[in-house]
């Protein structure tokens, strides 16, 4: 065990430096509680604080400072940890957001990338620091590497969760948001979420494809099903998922298309067998189109045989 030379005492409020890792997963709810207590209890909760000759450094309680300095509270109380230098620092900061209930994922994943990039800390040491998986190291590093700033305020502000954002990041920055919001909307599980991203980002995923997956997510997962089904809460009436799977195969339609115009011949040959059953599977379902346009229910049609 190492020597306890940690030090409790009394700071001025001012001589405290902020931390931008921490300020990541601080939001005004959480600052507001401290405010609250401050108010009818005074400053009972103390900060963890790196020193540095005579400068101090926020590890953890930034919320609480935060809250000190905006209702004009002029010291706290703080545990002045002996720990020398910015990378030791900065896992002290990081095991401590770790340990804090709710956790600071954004704040886990900057503190995770600095010490990796800017302090030559290898993952290996990470992973025996926090007791984690290769895969929990990489993935909370995605969100300081790969997250979009819009999709870092969700998850700040509670909309999605950490493992939902990890899987966002994994597309490009330039539809993250896009694919969050039809997270939110449509209720989807980090697993549904998972297998979309997971689609997106596959090579032989085209326009038409990616383009379902940030509109109508629910109509492509309905056309990839997958033995175990994801848990997820489909908010769609049955005329939105109607019109849902019409755009998807509208899309698909379209790309098909194209790829038969561009194919040769021995891709083509290779493919007629499903040429074939998708030539009767769509007579089949024109007509139970026709059907439906002509205002007769096709509830009781049954489809054709597509082998």
């Amino acid at each position: 065990m190492p020597e306890n030379r940690n030090e409790a005492r009394t700071l001025q409020v001012g001589l405290i430096e902020k931390n931008p890792f921490l300020a990541l997963s601080t939001n005004e709810k959480e600052v507001e509680r401290y405010e609250w207590v401050a108010k009818v209890y005074g400053n009972v909760a103390p900060a963890v604080v790196g020193r540095d000759g005579n400068a101090y450094r926020i590890l953890s309680g930034q919320a609480g400072l935060e809250a000190c300095a905006q209702i004009g509270i002029k010291e706290m109380p703080v545990v002045v940890a002996q720990v020398m230098g910015e990378a030791e620092q900065m896992k002290l900061a990081l095991l401590l957001t770790t340990l804090r209930e709710g956790g600071g994922p954004l704040s886990e994943g900057a503190f995770i990338d600095a010490l990796i990039m800017q302090h030559g800390v290898t993952r290996r040491e990470i992973m025996g620091l926090l007791k984690k998986s290769k895969s929990w190291v990489s993935k909370r590093q995605s969100l300081a590497t790969r997250l979009s700033q819009s999709v870092k305020e969700l998850v700040k502000g509670g909309v999605i969760c950490a493992r939902t954002a990890e899987e966002v990041a994994r597309l490009p920055e330039e539809v993250q948001f896009a694919f969050a919001s039809v997270i939110v909307r449509d209720g989807l599980s980090k697993t549904d979420a998972g297998r979309l991203a997971g689609l997106y980002v596959r090579e032989e995923s085209g326009t038409a494809v990616r383009e379902a997956i940030l509109e109508t997510p629910l109509s492509v997962l309905d056309a990839c099903p997958v033995g175990a089904v994801a848990r997820r809460v489909d908010k769609r009436g049955l005329a939105e998922r109607l019109a849902g799977s019409a755009g998807f195969l509208i899309r698909m339609a379209h790309e098909l298309k194209g790829l038969l115009a561009k194919a040769d011949p021995q891709s083509l040959e290779m493919v007629c067998p499903h040429l074939r059953k998708l030539r009767v599977a769509l007579v089949d379902l024109k007509t139970v189109v026709d059907m439906t346009l002509a205002g007769v229910s096709p509830g009781g049609h049954r489809g054709g045989d597509a082998t």
